[in-house]
């Protein structure tokens, strides 16, 4: 593979345009056959999720994760200390300088040999970043934690971020040189106030509220299908697959019934997006107002949030909207409504991140980047790429401990 410099092949430039583009956008049907025809494909698609549309897909994502894995080896090669590899590691991926990655959020598009294919190349990232840091660990570099839960993390973290960056609003809030900087502080330190204090916090009841369809919708078996069970098959079809494989057909055929009392539902597309994306909020709020209830302290309070938010988007009968899926189904009326909800909901958690700082319980630096940061990671999170299972609970308390503490020793 030729170095992501000016050196790449003129392919190269064209895939991390493409990139690019993809993360700021969405792929447009006219960018989409641009990039089509520059590649020199048979015919440009017009229209669908075409072979066409696939194939630059799997050429966009494969070429992240060659950058990646160039990036990760040159890092090994130049620092001997773990902490230095995985900060070397943020700043050269993600330096505006140097082409912008893609994050696979729709590998799950493509056939079962690409999946497969691109999933081995992000396991081998994750298996050399793993003993990076397990190596780390036994020269008393790096905190004992699961490593390979940690570097999925990490390379999360990293593959989102300019995916959130480009669509956290206002975008000129979040220079890039200052998210490398926090990003590379929380993956040393966390955010905690005093990381030698151990914290123990309960693990939040996700159970869903017992909202139902009105029985004059629908058919009977649609009837015995709640709401909540419609909105997160919606969610899971949309965050694995974009906005390509979630009209009210697909959802009913994941969940085995009619789909004209989802269309009755949500009318179309747009509909299903605006009904997930409300739900999202509500699951957030939710898991923010029990997270802080009964009296915990802040610390404790905010590594409940934190563990119950990766939980909620491991776990498949829970999992919520990924925060900029779907927007571009939407009207403008809709978006600017939408991400006014959005703020709100930051604001809120901002509210409470400021007492905390305030009473030493989570540390100052970069905290108004939290909003981008947590976008980034549940992205990561609904991506498939962290198979929750029966483990969705440990894993996300591993994910919370990286958020908390960092990868420094205690």
């Amino acid at each position: 593979m030729q170095p992501p410099s000016a050196e790449s092949s003129p392919h190269d430039h064209v895939l991390d345009h493409a990139a690019r583009r993809f993360n700021a956008q969405g792929m447009e049907l006219s960018t989409h056959a641009q990039f089509v025809e520059q590649l020199g494909a048979v015919r440009p698609a017009i229209c669908g999720l075409t072979e066409e549309r696939k194939d630059l897909l799997f050429q966009i994502y494969q070429r992240s994760f060659q950058v990646v894995a160039w990036h990760l080896r040159g890092a090994t090669r130049r620092r001997g200390h773990p902490l230095k590899v995985v900060r070397s590691l943020v700043a050269t991926v993600l330096n505006p300088a140097r082409p912008e990655i893609a994050a696979p959020s729709e590998i799950d598009l493509l056939s079962a040999a690409r999946g497969a294919k691109l999933r081995s190349l992000h396991d081998a990232l994750v298996a050399e970043l793993a003993a990076v840091l397990a190596a780390g660990a036994q020269a008393g570099q790096v905190r004992d934690c699961d490593f390979p839960v940690a570097a999925r993390a990490i390379l999360g973290l990293i593959l989102w971020t300019p995916v959130a960056s480009h669509r956290m609003p206002p975008a000129k809030l979040f220079n890039r040189p200052r998210v490398i900087e926090a990003l590379q502080d929380l993956l040393t330190y966390g955010r905690a106030g005093d990381r030698s204090v151990g914290v123990e916090a309960p693990r939040l009841d996700l159970a869903p509220p017992s909202s139902r369809f009105p029985a004059s919708v629908g058919s009977p078996d649609f009837q015995s299908s709640s709401r909540e069970k419609v909105l997160v098959n919606a969610s899971y079809l949309l965050n694995r697959c974009g906005g390509w494989r979630a009209p009210p057909e697909e959802v009913s055929k994941r969940l085995g019934c009619d789909s004209r009392p989802l269309r009755e539902l949500a009318g179309d597309k747009a509909g299903l997006v605006r009904a997930c994306q409300a739900r999202t909020i509500d699951v957030l709020y939710r898991i923010l107002e029990e997270a802080f209830a009964s009296g915990r302290t802040t610390d404790v309070a905010a590594f409940a949030c934190a563990q119950a938010l990766a939980e909620a988007y491991l776990r498949e009968d829970v999992q919520p909207l990924r925060p900029f899926v779907g927007l571009e189904a939407l009207s403008p009326d809709d978006l600017e409504a939408l991400r006014i909800r959005w703020r709100v909901l930051w604001a809120n958690l901002r509210g409470r991140q400021v007492d905390a700082v305030a009473n030493h319980q989570l540390r100052e630096r970069y905290y108004d980047l939290a909003p981008l940061i947590w976008t980034a990671l549940c992205g990561w999170l609904a991506s498939g790429l962290l198979d929750g299972g029966d483990r969705a609970n440990d894993h996300s308390r591993e994910v919370a401990q990286l958020m908390r503490l960092g990868l420094a020793p205690v």
